[in-house]
């Protein structure tokens, strides 16, 4: 497990705490709006809309993109949605573009902008509850906001242990960060970012516990590495000639195809060999992210992963294979060379069809043919 830097003068655990039974993910992504402001902007004093079109953006590709849940009571990943719904970005819009619609709307009267801002009414107050736990034990939940503001305030000049931040109101409504805890917060931000991060991945895993590769899911993505495919496959070419198209039956050459995520990159959010085959460029381009039909594709992606298998293990590439000896659980080139079609398909559709459901449950299109 993660833990927090210590401090001499500073009541770290406070803000440990604020990571404790979490049921709603607003805290992680508030904590690094303000650690990502800092970063870029080293000062104290920051807007609350500003962390809140940071958070957003944060949340804007595991919702929209790798279409993730963070629970049906998570506000922030809901508002994200419709964000998504009302601003015409497209689900793979850069985060800069993200936050920029965001402050645009922000600055509107729109009924997008008053949710966003719904926001900002209780996340900034409520995470931090922890450092006032006692004072707060047993208040009203209306009264709280004001209570938390009030001791935040009492806290820059009175003997007890300083909040991490309180609020002001000019130029506009905005979080100061106490001086300490400021050169705190950037002494350690690395430790702190990861910290956040380890507790966001198992928040989002209780949500998602069926779905691969939950880390790679919760930031922009990256530019996908195809080098070892197009290595991979280029290879099976030379050694076999022209291959069929799993999907349209058309005949292939080795300068003329393109590379197909047959579980969709969205939903797996890797580029392992197993789960890449040869198309042409406009079959790739027709089925873009759907689950293909699993009844009448499975075989022939099956036979065509299979040939390729048995064909480059007999090259001295056979180092490619790595990817589907940790699949398929064999412990050798020699051992997968020697399964059977009949076993290596039995393995692969246990391996796959259980994924195919868990995407097909996640909203991602199902059952596409090529026409």
């Amino acid at each position: 497990m993660v833990t927090l830097p210590q401090s001499n003068n500073l009541p770290v655990e406070y803000l440990a705490a604020s990571f404790d039974n979490v049921t709603n993910s607003y805290k992680f992504y508030w904590f690094l709006a303000i650690l990502e402001h800092i970063r870029e902007n080293q000062s104290r004093t920051i807007p609350i809309n500003n962390l809140l079109a940071r958070m957003l953006a944060g949340v804007w590709y595991p919702t929209n993109y790798f279409r993730l849940s963070f629970g049906k009571q998570d506000r922030l990943g809901q508002i994200a949605v419709h964000v998504g719904e009302y601003t015409g970005l497209s689900m793979d819009s850069t985060r800069q573009e993200v936050i920029r619609a965001i402050q645009g709307y922000l600055a509107s009267n729109s009924s997008l902008a008053r949710d966003i801002k719904s926001l900002g009414q209780y996340v900034p107050f409520r995470f931090l509850r922890p450092f006032f736990a006692q004072q707060l034990r047993g208040l009203d939940d209306w009264k709280v906001n004001e209570s938390i503001e009030g001791l935040a305030a009492q806290t820059l000049a009175g003997p007890q242990s300083p909040c991490i931040y309180h609020f002001v109101y000019q130029p506009a409504v905005a979080i100061e960060i106490q001086a300490d805890w400021f050169e705190y917060l950037n002494r350690h931000l690395t430790i702190l970012t990861g910290f956040c991060l380890w507790n966001l991945v198992n928040y989002v895993q209780k949500n998602n516990p069926n779905a691969p590769n939950i880390p790679n899911k919760l930031f922009e993505p990256e530019q996908r590495d195809l080098n070892q495919a197009r290595s991979f496959w280029r290879l099976v070419f030379d050694m076999l000639g022209g291959l069929t198209c799993i999907y349209s039956g058309q005949v292939m050459q080795k300068g003329g195809f393109s590379l197909d995520h047959f579980l969709p990159w969205r939903f797996v959010a890797h580029d392992l060999l197993w789960n890449i085959i040869p198309t042409p460029r406009n079959v790739n381009s027709a089925k873009s992210d759907n689950l293909p039909d699993l009844n009448r594709y499975f075989d022939p992606f099956a036979l065509l992963q299979y040939n390729a298998i048995q064909t480059v293990a007999t090259s001295i590439k056979a180092h490619l294979l790595e990817d589907h000896i940790l699949l398929l659980g064999v412990s050798s080139i020699a051992e997968l060379q020697g399964l059977s079609f009949q076993n290596f398909r039995e393995r692969l559709h246990d391996i796959i069809s259980p994924q195919f459901q868990i995407a097909t449950n996640m909203g991602f299109s199902g059952h596409w043919s090529y026409a």
